[in-house]
């Protein structure tokens, strides 16, 4: 039987309920909870009776505890530990290379690490569709305002788009701006509006209602993603997944500007004159202002 405390919190992370139960638990099952915070990745390669021997413990502790976390059994908590990885933890993906170091493997090269960036924008490639690339370019274009949103580093990719977009075309705004909430603009947009939201795995919750919210309302979405972690949210038909995988414990973007500027790309085609006019435009303006 699972854990009373823990069956409201079947979505936390392994390593969240250890921190949220760690006081309450037995010196054997600390010193288990230890090892396991230590190195939440390798957790899923293990066999509890492996675990068991790493932290000294005996494996009905082993036992005892994935129970206090509100787990069935090991097998459920070596899934937990597995999604970890899958979604991204850098600390679950570090373990995964200090254990390849361990066991004799030579760290990837800088060469690697460049090849990698070439080999993820070819698979991106491949995933995307270039008539669907094109209807988004066509929403950019035709739509009244461009809204641009994203977390953590997916701001910084949803920015980066809205500074190539408004090179060519006016009214490319950014959803939040900092320390303020989102429903205040939310409340303006309507479905002569597009937003472009970047949500590259890890996403925040509000990113998730964020994408709920839009379908509700009937606000025109291109949804920019990663190609293997589960969307928590409904994807909307112009979603663009990318690969962001990469040889080291952080994601690899390189794929996801790609796209940005293939969107871009298609973006300058369709403004025609009037996005050099406004080309033109801006650059007078950098000259008169003397901004460089």
């Amino acid at each position: 039987m699972t854990d009373q405390k823990n069956s409201t919190l079947p979505d936390q992370a392994l390593t969240t309920r250890i921190h949220a139960r760690y006081a309450d638990l037995s010196r054997s099952e600390k010193r288990l909870a230890d090892v396991i915070l230590a190195c939440p990745g390798e957790v899923s390669g293990y066999t509890a009776t492996e675990l068991a021997q790493n932290a000294g413990v005996s494996k009905m502790t082993v036992s005892r505890l994935v129970r206090r976390l509100g787990y069935a059994n090991f097998d459920e908590a070596r899934r937990a530990a597995r999604r970890g990885t899958e979604w991204g933890s850098p600390l679950h993906l570090l373990d995964q290379t200090a254990a390849a170091d361990g066991n004799g493997s030579v760290p990837p090269t800088v060469e690697a690490h460049f090849q990698r960036s070439l080999d993820s924008v070819a698979a991106t490639a491949r995933l995307i569709d270039p008539d669907a690339l094109r209807s988004a370019a066509r929403l950019l274009h035709g739509a009244r305002r461009v809204w641009v949103c994203g977390a953590r580093n997916s701001a910084f990719l949803a920015g980066y788009a809205r500074w190539q977009f408004i090179q060519v075309r006016p009214e490319v705004h950014h959803m939040v701006a900092a320390g303020e909430t989102l429903a205040e603009t939310f409340a303006d947009l309507d479905d002569r509006d597009v937003l472009l939201l970047v949500g590259i795995r890890r996403r925040t919750p509000g990113i998730i209602e964020l994408l709920r919210a839009t379908q509700t309302r009937g606000i025109p979405t291109i949804l920019l993603t990663d190609s293997h972690s589960p969307l928590e949210g409904p994807a909307p038909p112009l979603t663009f997944r990318c690969e962001t995988r990469s040889l080291a414990a952080l994601d690899n973007h390189v794929a996801v500007m790609a796209v940005i500027h293939a969107l871009t790309a298609e973006l300058i085609q369709l403004c025609g004159q009037a996005g050099r006019e406004r080309i033109k435009t801006i650059e007078a303006l950098h000259e008169s202002l003397g901004e460089f």
